[in-house]
């Protein structure tokens, strides 16, 4: 390195200034230097050779030797001392370096050290992460299975319910089961069916009794109905049901099925006697009627009717249809008497009507009589305001006269009087 450096000194030297000088020049940039790896300064050698300018030459007398080498050692003591500082400087510089490497060492191992324990944590978290996923799917996988098997230990209590239940029962009697499956699993595998059929029966218990009472009840019902007269009406069979419905629900859960059939017969007595007796009542009614003669007319049936209904009201509900026949015969005996007469009334007023018709046709044959026995002319027999004036007497004589029950003879001979009388 000498033949492109110089040491501090050195430089000096070639300068012609002090060792104190060169630094400074140095240190203001005017030449160029350079510490080498053990802290020592060092100048180019072209710097040098760049800052060395020619001197004038000075005419001092030549110094003594002894000023020569005590200014050179002073120059050699001040560069040691230099030299020491730089040194003392470069050991220290060492040293911060050395702590500086230490502390980034430090760090490096500090860091890597945490690095480490963060990876193991790291691993230590995914282990947990596996372990926890492993053992959700384990459970998982066995609550699956234990629900499986729930189900079918489910489905199979479910299918031992028997089909009478109602939708009501059915649902308590499931969600009794599923509360019942839901305390077991697979270990009691074996005991299962005997529990299923244990808690089936407890289930079935009481509401099997409150069937068997429902159906002795409904077949006390269709029972009683059934003794209802025949032509009841329906109002008449829903009172019925719902009186034995309110007698039946008067009796306890537990009561005998002879017990339930007399409560069910007392409880219809009344809608029974009710029906017997408004079914007598219709007998009567149209018994009555039918004893009315022919002609009898809307208004006399209606009239007997009413006649009826009140008497069979003021009947007791005991009364025979014999008896109650009897009470009704004087009203239809009335009616009867009132038809007949206005029968009679009708009918002779019919043969009145046909007497006079023929009384009318007499008058001609007994006119041609007269004229025949030259009684009357035949002007007067040919003239017809004559013979319709002869009509009009005889129509008017008759329709005041008659009663009707004259015989054939007895209108001729009444017909003739009165032509005899109209020709005088």
């Amino acid at each position: 390195m000498r033949e492109e450096s110089y040491s501090v000194s050195e430089a000096a030297r070639a300068l012609g200034v002090s060792i104190p000088t060169l630094k400074r020049m140095a240190h203001d940039g005017r030449i160029e230097t350079f510490r080498t790896p053990g802290g020592h300064l060092r100048v180019t050698a072209e710097s040098l050779v760049n800052t060395r300018a020619p001197r004038p030459a000075l005419n001092f007398p030549p110094a003594s030797s002894v000023l020569q080498n005590r200014r050179e050692r002073v120059e050699e003591l001040g560069l040691e001392a230099q030299e020491l500082r730089a040194k003392r400087e470069i050991a220290k510089l060492q040293a911060d370096q050395e702590a500086e490497a230490r502390r980034r060492q430090e760090e490096a191992q500090a860091q890597e050290r945490a690095a480490s324990r963060e990876a193991e944590a790291q691993r230590l978290r995914l282990e947990r992460v596996r372990l926890r996923s492993q053992q959700q799917e384990q459970e998982r996988q066995q609550a699956e299975r234990l629900a499986m098997w729930r189900a079918k230990w489910l489905e199979n209590a479910t299918a031992r319910l028997p089909y009478w239940l109602s939708p009501g029962q059915r649902k308590e009697a499931v969600q009794a089961l599923e509360v019942e499956v839901a305390k077991r699993g697979p270990e009691s595998e074996r005991f299962m069916d005997q529990l299923i059929e244990d808690t089936v029966g407890a289930l079935m218990a009481p509401w099997k009794v409150e069937r068997e009472g429902r159906e002795a009840r409904e077949r006390a019902t269709n029972s009683a109905l059934f003794t209802l007269p025949l032509f009841c009406t329906e109002l008449e069979r829903s009172r019925a049901a719902a009186a034995i419905r309110e007698a039946l629900g008067a009796l306890p859960l537990e009561a005998e099925e002879f017990e339930i059939r007399a409560a069910a017969n007392e409880a219809i007595q009344p809608i029974k006697q009710a029906a017997e007796k408004r079914l007598l009542d219709e007998r009567l009614i149209e018994w009555a009627i039918r004893e009315l003669p022919w002609g009898r007319t809307e208004q006399d049936e209606a009239r007997l009717r009413r006649q009826c209904v009140e008497i069979l009201a003021g009947l007791p509900p005991d009364v025979s249809e014999v008896e109650a026949k009897e009470v009704l015969r004087p009203p239809v005996r009335e009616v009867q008497a009132e038809i007949e007469q206005r029968e009679a009334r009708k009918e002779r007023k019919q043969r009145k009507a046909a007497l006079i018709q023929q009384g009318l046709v007499e008058v001609s044959s007994y006119l041609l009589h007269l004229r025949s026995e030259g009684e009357i002319s035949s002007e007067a027999f040919w003239d017809s305001r004559f013979a319709a004036d002869v009509t009009d007497a005889v129509r008017d004589a008759l329709e005041e006269e008659l009663t009707g029950d004259e015989d054939t003879q007895e209108l001729k001979e009444f017909v003739h009087e009165i032509i005899e009388d109209e020709l005088r």
